[in-house]
């Protein structure tokens, strides 16, 4: 896969695309728990706008390097506008303020979710056929998330006689 934009022409390999996708998942994890930790008291507004801003800046260089050589249409830049602030900025709100009143966990949680959400639009919207092992990863997943937020307890187990 070739992609670039203003003269640039970089290889983009699937190992490089797999090692984005993980270190963002880990990221993620560790940045909800470091929010909570070390955050508290924040303004989830404040901690929104920090992170987008953040985010800005890390992406700054690399868009302007991966500029491409006709400029985006006003429809474009107005899309791209309101997808962050509708999108984006909104959920991140949210978001912070679940850290704050439900904790960590059970935040970070309702991104285990995105793949059923995306299956269910994807069958309803674009009529794509979920197969049975895509149900069962489904099934998977609403199980480990409803034993990482406690809505169900494994059995507890008897204690060994002496």
């Amino acid at each position: 896969l070739q992609t670039g934009g203003g003269g640039m022409r970089a290889a983009m390999t699937p190992a490089l695309g797999i090692a984005a996708c993980v270190a963002a998942s880990v990221l993620y994890g560790l940045a909800a728990n470091y929010t909570r930790k070390r955050l508290t008291g924040v303004a989830p507004m404040a901690l929104a706008a920090g992170s987008q801003l953040s985010a800005t800046a890390v992406l700054l260089l690399p868009a302007i390097w991966a500029w491409p050589e006709a400029a985006p249409s006003a429809t474009a830049w107005g899309a791209a506008v309101l997808l962050s602030l509708l999108c984006t900025g909104l959920a991140y709100v949210l978001y912070f303020r679940l850290i704050a009143h439900a904790g960590a966990t059970n935040a970070i949680s309702v991104t285990f979710l995105i793949p059923g959400f995306a299956m269910f639009w994807g069958w309803l919207i674009m009529g794509e056929t979920p197969t049975p092992t895509m149900l069962l990863g489904c099934a998977v997943i609403l199980l480990g998330t409803a034993l990482a937020t406690g809505l169900l307890k494994p059995p507890a187990r008897a204690a060994a006689a002496p």
